[in-house]
């Protein structure tokens, strides 16, 4: 279930949220999500922890590259249930690092928009989200990174977006 943390008590339960978070990312094996209206755009699940487990003081990197991984799992058994038939499906992880919490999986279903998140270039390369929190990212995934560091934030903010080309 997705939360927030409202105080700073300590964590208790960080095995048992990671293996739900599992289940979670296995639901997805063998599902197709195509789109029901024309004019939908995109279909999505974010991350379903509570917000101390990926961000925060209490976050731990192991932790954090775990949940992504999930994201990562969860969007390769959609993309093998494809039904590339049906028009436009292009699946990618939405990742904000370090608030991982605002993550997400993404079912696209037009092109532009998706072209709109993934951007022209990757301008953070040569530097990988992925080698950095040794994700195994599906082969046929492309990486992208923007900084989206705004003059208030205390520390640099980054947007990943791993997923299908386009």
């Amino acid at each position: 279930m997705r939360q927030i943390a409202l105080s700073d008590r300590k964590l208790r339960g960080i095995p048992r949220r990671l293996r739900a978070l599992e289940r979670w990312a296995a639901k997805f094996d063998g599902q197709f999500y195509p789109h029901v209206h024309k004019s939908e755009r995109y279909a999505h699940w974010k991350i379903p922890v509570i917000s101390s487990l990926v961000q925060g003081p209490q976050a731990q990197i192991e932790v954090q590259a775990f949940c992504i991984q999930q994201l990562l799992e969860a969007a390769e058994h959609l993309s093998r249930a494809a039904d590339r038939s049906q028009g436009y499906y292009r699946i990618a992880c939405l990742l904000v690092w370090p608030w991982v919490h605002q993550s997400e999986v993404t079912v696209f279903y037009d092109r532009d928009y998706y072209l709109s998140f993934l951007g022209q270039h990757n301008s953070l390369a040569p530097l990988r989200l992925s080698d950095r929190l040794a994700l195994d990212v599906p082969e046929y995934f492309i990486e992208h990174g923007h900084d989206v560091t705004q003059s208030d934030d205390e520390v640099d903010v980054h947007w990943w977006c791993i997923g299908e080309p386009a």
